[in-house]
């Protein structure tokens, strides 16, 4: 039997194709403008839940987050605090007589008390700067807050255009502030040659424990610690300091303890942050979900500090989870789809989430934690149901050199009949260690929409190839120094299995990917002419140059274990840009012009290497665009010029972008 013979296995159909055939299919726009909803907090008395929906405003290309309120038994619901703004993160105070949060509608982020009976918000703090996160003290009579500070220059420097700027000279470092609820009184609590990350008050109310780095950029985290200080900002001590991360401080019930999220002393990118423990009074940290063995997203203690509850990935899905003091994990949910941004009520043993599947959209849910038994209690995302959709089905396949099983989605075209091939297009996903997952519209579906490409009568393969951070430690660490070897062959033999299955054409493929879908797209042009056309988002092509520009120059050694200066070799061999000549397929490129983590220069340098080869590529940019568009408009374009590019190239469609959509000349040049 063939190595890479491909094992199906369905976790969870699409409707059968006679009755999704009854819906409309999904969209660009539809993938866009999907509601979202995210941050529930439970009520003190367990009767509510206030919670954030973010929809899109199409006329201004803008997300629009506001807060909302509903009883526990799904009955009577409340639009909260409203704006033309984004309101986000509710928090009831500790006796239910005011939700805090934070809302930009008036400047600055700010955070605004309201009553959650009714009535208008009003601002508590007055920061010169944004604020970025709140905690409640346990009495409810201050809120401790993380402020980013605003740096700008006088009018008379501006006026006369005296504006030089030395690098490095002033970082931004967020600072954590105290403000009294009543008086509306706001004294600084911390701040210096360091940045704040987190924190959270003792039980008592008398120290916050704070997790602190040294500037806010994303090097910056991986030099975090812990330190405990008084609420008036003095008797400063040190508890958790060591190379890497450590973030994320929650006090034990009696406050005798703190968990965190930990790196264990390294600094590495590719390392999951675990859940560790450490005595206040000091001493040597405890990890507690080395059984777990990756990123946790959500975690909190019980009452008797016994255990840690937490929601987190497993393998293609989402779900919640409890660990011992003795590091014994327990699974709590075992669902077919992914739970995320869990918040436990142990007082009344609730547990409220959002959760989503390939087939549902995501909607808020509540269950009692004692026997998992979710319910649903809004349905926000109604019109999504009963779409025509394109089977989605879990596969695995081996390998073809080292025999390593391999995991990802495949989303069949509607319609689907088997025994005819069908044109396959590959999503390669990002980071390395992101994950494709059983979400509804699933990682970056609004760039790459599969139900779209599902209704053109496309195939799409989403691998989760080595390196993938959702499976365990030895999984996510097996792509080192080895971009384009190996996690390059789990992919291919993907395709290759679908081919000998007799689903995909040979003659009709593609490949997408952005950021290290990127990397692994520009990749395979220099390396097989097997794809008919490609897209590439925001790609790393020179992995030199990009170590040199990117925000994230610890990034390139943590996978390759050396600067490129010490190893420009090895950075040579592993960069699709040293193999570009090779390329002959047609590419469409695209990223966001304010792009820091990726430079928008590794994708200028790509486009104009494939337009001095003469191979057919385009490149588009977007404006104001970081690492992945933020804009909804942007969205839909990234997906319609996605599908446009590969109907023409694979399917031979002769219309140009602007015939294919029916747009006139100057909406799609916008």
């Amino acid at each position: 039997m063939n190595a890479v013979l491909i094992l199906f296995v369905v976790l969870l159909c699409s409707p059968s194709p006679a009755r999704a055939a009854e819906g409309r299919p999904l969209t660009p726009r539809d993938y866009a403008a999907m509601t979202t909803l995210s941050d529930p907090d439970i009520s003190p008395d367990g009767k509510r839940i206030a919670y954030v929906v973010t929809t899109a405003d199409l006329d201004r290309s803008y997300y629009n987050a506001d807060i909302r309120i509903i009883d526990l038994d799904g009955k009577r619901e409340v639009q909260l605090a409203t704006s033309d703004r984004s309101d986000r993160m509710p928090r009831w105070s500790p006796d239910g007589n005011a939700i805090a949060f934070v809302s930009d509608r008036s400047g600055p982020a700010q955070i605004y008390l309201v009553d959650p009976n009714g009535g208008e918000a009003r601002p508590l703090t007055t920061v010169h700067g944004s604020v970025d996160s709140f905690r409640w003290s346990p009495s409810g009579d201050a809120i401790a807050f993380t402020e980013f500070p605003r740096h700008s220059l006088s009018k008379e420097k501006l006026a006369r255009k005296d504006d030089a700027e030395v690098v490095g000279a002033n970082p931004s470092r967020t600072e954590l502030h105290i403000v009294d609820v009543k008086s509306g009184e706001e004294k600084p609590v911390m701040r210096g040659e360091f940045s704040i990350v987190d924190f959270d008050f003792s039980p008592d109310g008398k120290t916050l424990a704070v997790a602190r780095g040294g500037n806010d950029t994303a090097d910056g985290y991986f030099t975090t610690d812990i330190y405990l200080v008084n609420r008036g900002g003095d008797g400063l001590r040190p508890l958790v300091v060591r190379p890497g991360i450590d973030v994320h401080p929650h006090f034990s019930p009696d406050g005798s303890k703190l968990a965190f999220a930990t790196g264990n002393g390294l600094t590495t990118w590719n390392q999951p942050a675990l859940v560790a423990v450490v005595p206040v009074s000091g001493g040597t940290p405890a990890l507690r979900t080395t059984a777990y063995g990756r990123n946790v997203d959500d975690f909190t203690w019980s009452p008797d500090g016994k255990q840690i509850w937490f929601a987190g990935p497993l393998d293609l899905s989402g779900q919640l989870f409890s660990v011992s003091d003795q590091g014994q994990l327990q699974q709590l949910s075992h669902v077919d789809g992914v739970i995320h941004d869990a918040s436990f009520d142990f007082a009344h043993q609730k547990v409220a989430f959002v959760y989503e599947t390939l087939n549902a959209p995501p909607e808020l849910f509540v269950s009692d934690l004692a026997s998992f038994q979710p319910r649903q209690l809004t349905n926000v995302n109604e019109s999504y149901r009963g779409r025509a959709l394109g089977e989605t089905r879990v596969v695995r396949w081996k390998n073809s050199k080292d025999g390593k099983t391999i995991e990802g989605l495949l989303t069949l075209p509607i319609g689907y009949e088997k025994g005819k091939r069908y044109p396959l297009l590959t999503f390669v996903h990002g980071g390395p260690a992101s994950n494709f997952d059983l979400k509804f519209t699933g990682y970056l579906g609004s760039l790459y929409p599969s139900q779209v490409f599902a209704a053109k009568g496309f195939a799409m393969l989403r691998p989760n190839p080595r390196g993938t951070g959702s499976y365990p430690l030895e999984f996510r660490q097996s792509d080192q120094a080895d971009w384009g070897g190996m996690d390059f062959i789990d992919i291919q033999s993907g395709i290759d299995a679908l081919i000998e299955q007799g689903i995909a054409d040979p003659q009709k493929l593609g490949m997408m990917g952005w950021s290290y879908g990127g990397f692994m797209t520009s990749w395979a042009i220099g390396h097989t002419d097997r794809f008919r056309a490609v897209s590439i988002g925001a790609p790393v092509v020179d992995l030199f140059s990009f170590h040199g520009t990117t925000d994230i120059s610890g990034f390139t050694p943590t996978y390759f274990g050396a600067l490129p200066y010490r190893a420009r070799s090895l950075y040579e061999a592993h960069s699709p840009m040293t193999f570009i000549a090779n390329a002959r397929t047609p590419a469409l490129i695209q990223q966001g012009t304010a792009d820091d983590r990726v430079p928008l220069s590794q994708g200028e340098m790509l486009y104009r290497a494939l337009q001095e080869l003469h191979v057919p590529s385009m490149m588009v940019k977007y404006p104001r665009s970081p690492h992945v568009p933020r804009e909804p408009n942007q969205r839909i374009d990234v997906a319609m010029r996605n599908v446009w590019w590969f109907e023409k190239w694979i399917n031979g469609v002769k219309q140009t972008y602007e015939d294919y959509w029916g747009l006139e000349p100057d909406e799609a040049a916008k």
